[in-house]
C-alpha cells in the first residue's frame, strides 16, 4: 500500500492508493478522510475562501493561457461593399461659355449680337481666364472683358511694355494717376493691379492710363461701359480714328487726355459729363464745330484743343466756366475774331492764346503763325 499526497479543490488530502481494489479493512481513522474528499468534490468556494482558482491545473507548471479565436481575416477586394465615387465640386458659373457670352451680351452691347464678336480674341480669352484664374464676379468679368479689348484693338503684344501676357511678372509703364509698375496685362491677377490701371481699392476701375506705350489702333468704344472710369489718359500714342461719342457717357470722368495722337472726327457731346475737369485733346486732327456741346455743364478747368482743324469759333458757353484756369485753341481754323461772352472770372493761361477777360466780350487772340502751327506743337 502507497501514501500519496494531491492538492484538490483548496483540500489538503490523503488518499491511500493500493494495488487492487480497495479494502473493508482500511483503518477507520483514515476512512473519514476518504469520505471527507469525495464530499468536497460538490461544494463551491464560498465568497472570502482560500481556495485556488479553478483555471489552476492540478500540477505545479505556469498556467494554460485561455484558448482565443483566430483573427478574423480582413475581406479581400472581391468582397470590398460596393462604393459609390464622390460627386466632384461644381464648375464655378464662369466655367460656362454660354453665361459667359450671355452676361457680356447683355452688359456691355446691350443685347445687339451684331456688334458682339463673340469668337474675337478678347472673348476667347476671357473664356479661359475666368475659369482659370478665378475672378468670377460679373464685374470682374466685364472689366476684364473690356481691358481686353482696348489691349487686343490697340496692338498689346506689341505694347512698349505691360503687354506681355504670357509673363506673370511686374512691368513699369507712363503713368501719372494709375499704377506706374504694375503686372502685365491678361495675366492672372487683378486687372485693378496691371500696369497703367487702378481701382482705388474699391474693385471698380477708375483708372485706365497707359501713357508712350506704342498703343496702334482705334479707341474702342467698349470702354464706354466701364461707368466708374474716372481717368482715361491715352497720350501719345498712335491711335487712330474718332474718338466713340459713347465716351459722353462717361458721367464720373474727370480727365480725358488723349493728346498727341493721330485721332480724327467730330468731338463728342459734353453735356452728360458734369465732373469732366481736364479735357486735353491737343495734336491730334480733330475737326468740326465745337459749339453746342454742353460746355457749361461740366466743370472745366483746363482745356486743350491746340493744333487740330476745329472750325466755327469759340463756343460761348465757355465763357460760362467759372472755374476755368487754362483755354489752349492755338492752331486751329477758328473764324476770327476768337471771342466769347462772359468771360472767365479765373486767369487764363492759354500758352499762345491770349484771352482779355478785362471787358464784357472776350476776346483771345492768336499770336502763332500759320508757319509755326504748320511745324506741329
Amino acid at each position: 500500500m502507497k501514501l500519496h499526497t494531491a492538492l484538490m479543490s483548496g483540500a489538503f488530502v490523503t488518499a491511500v492508493a493500493a494495488d487492487g481494489k480497495a479494502n473493508n479493512n482500511t483503518p477507520s481513522h483514515l476512512r473519514h478522510l476518504k469520505a471527507d474528499s469525495k464530499s468536497s468534490k460538490g461544494t463551491k468556494a464560498g465568497k472570502g475562501s482560500s481556495s485556488y482558482s479553478s483555471s489552476y491545473s492540478m500540477s505545479y507548471g505556469p498556467p494554460t493561457p485561455p484558448v482565443t479565436d483566430p483573427p478574423t481575416p480582413k475581406p479581400t477586394r472581391s468582397t470590398l461593399p460596393p462604393t459609390t465615387p464622390p460627386t466632384p465640386a461644381p464648375s464655378p458659373i464662369c466655367c460656362n461659355p454660354a453665361y459667359l457670352e450671355k452676361l457680356i451680351l447683355s452688359n456691355v452691347y446691350n443685347n445687339d449680337d451684331d456688334i458682339f464678336d463673340r469668337d474675337g480674341p478678347a472673348m476667347e480669352w476671357l473664356a479661359e481666364d475666368a475659369c482659370g484664374c478665378g475672378f468670377c464676379s460679373n464685374l470682374q468679368l466685364i472689366q476684364r472683358y473690356i481691358l481686353a479689348v482696348l489691349y487686343y484693338s490697340t496692338g498689346g503684344p506689341n505694347w512698349t511694355s505691360c503687354g506681355d501676357a504670357a509673363s506673370d511678372a511686374t512691368c513699369q509703364v507712363q503713368s501719372a494717376y494709375g499704377n506706374s509698375e504694375g503686372f502685365n496685362w491678361l495675366t492672372c491677377n487683378s486687372e485693378c493691379d496691371w500696369g497703367g490701371t487702378d481701382c482705388r481699392n474699391s474693385g471698380v476701375l477708375n483708372v485706365t492710363d497707359v501713357e508712350r506705350n506704342g498703343l496702334i489702333g482705334n479707341l474702342p468704344p467698349e470702354i464706354a461701359k466701364l461707368s466708374g472710369l474716372v481717368v482715361l489718359a491715352l497720350e501719345q500714342n498712335q491711335l487712330q480714328g474718332p474718338i466713340p461719342s459713347s465716351y459722353g457717357g462717361l458721367d464720373k470722368l474727370a480727365v480725358l487726355d488723349l493728346d498727341f495722337n493721330d485721332l480724327t472726327g467730330s468731338l463728342f457731346d459734353l453735356r452728360n459729363m458734369e465732373k469732366l475737369q481736364q479735357l486735353d485733346l491737343n495734336a491730334n486732327s480733330l475737326t468740326g464745330s465745337i459749339e453746342g456741346l454742353g460746355w457749361d455743364l461740366t466743370r472745366l478747368t483746363f482745356i486743350d484743343l491746340s493744333y487740330n482743324k476745329f472750325t466755327g469759333t469759340i463756343a460761348p458757353e465757355i465763357g460760362d466756366l467759372g472755374g476755368l484756369t487754362s483755354l489752349q485753341v492755338q492752331c486751329n481754323a477758328f473764324v476770327p475774331p476768337l471771342q466769347f461772352v462772359n468771360c472767365p472770372s479765373g486767369t487764363l493761361a492759354a500758352d499762345d492764346v491770349i484771352c482779355d477777360n478785362s471787358a464784357t466780350i472776350c476776346t483771345c487772340t492768336n499770336s502763332t503763325s500759320a508757319a509755326q502751327c504748320d511745324e506741329g506743337p
